[in-house]
């Protein structure tokens, strides 16, 4: 089953419930990629994997405060990624929690 690249960036608000939700999607995130800066993880996931996150994603989010984007590349838009400062993204073992 082939991988697409997913860099995934959220926005949540400084709140109480907020930090919760961002806490929790920080977590469910880690299972599926690489955190590379503060709200963003880069992740190589097959079409189940994606499919399983989004749902993860909607079900932990509110729509209402929460900016979650989610940027599908091909494996040539990762060879031309531009990094300063990091190691290009690469993929490495997806372990799924």
């Amino acid at each position: 089953m082939s991988t697409l690249f997913y860099l995934v960036i959220y926005d949540i608000p400084d709140t109480r419930t907020g930090n919760k939700r961002r806490k929790k999607l920080h977590n469910l995130l880690s299972g599926y990629g690489k955190w590379t800066q503060y709200s963003i993880f880069e992740c190589f996931l097959n079409a189940m994997q994606f499919a399983k996150l989004k749902i993860k994603i909607e079900d932990l989010i509110k729509p209402t405060e929460d900016s979650v984007r989610i940027y599908v590349l091909d494996a040539g838009a990762v060879k031309k990624t531009i990094t300063y400062g990091s190691d290009k993204p690469r993929q490495e073992e997806t372990i799924i929690l």
